[in-house]
């Protein structure tokens, strides 16, 4: 009777699991780091564009770069978070950018209404 003998090994492909997931996990970490520092982008760039009151062009520069910096984390971090955790099935992730989504819509609603009541004239006034 032949020894029972285990499987033979193989090495892994390059595409193993183990290291999407290592490379997934970097993924959701930077973009959740994105996303907490789109506030600090917004008000770096609020900063930068009232301190640069002879319009530097440079400043004007880093002024638009935080700001779409900033833009993006709202928008596009949690939607690509949220790709990548369904992709690579990992539950608290998906959650987590589910409710930075959610934050982000309600953020951006009420940025919108505050904008719309901005705009509007005051009794008398010609816009």
């Amino acid at each position: 009777m032949p020894p029972h003998r285990s499987a033979p090994v193989h090495s892994a492909p390059s595409d193993s699991p183990r290291t999407l997931s290592a490379s997934a996990r970097r993924m959701i970490a930077g973009l959740s780091l994105w996303w907490l520092a789109s506030p600090v982008a917004f008000v770096l760039s609020t900063v930068v564009g009232l301190g640069s009151r002879d319009r530097d062009p440079l400043w004007e520069a880093v002024s638009v770069v935080l700001l779409w910096s900033g833009i993006g984390g709202v928008v596009v971090a949690p939607a690509v978070g949220l790709l990548i955790a369904f992709r690579v099935r990992q539950r608290p992730a998906r959650r987590r950018f589910a409710v930075m989504g959610a934050v982000s819509l309600v953020v951006c609603v009420l940025a919108l209404l505050f904008w719309q009541f901005a705009m509007e004239c005051a009794p008398g006034q010609v816009c």
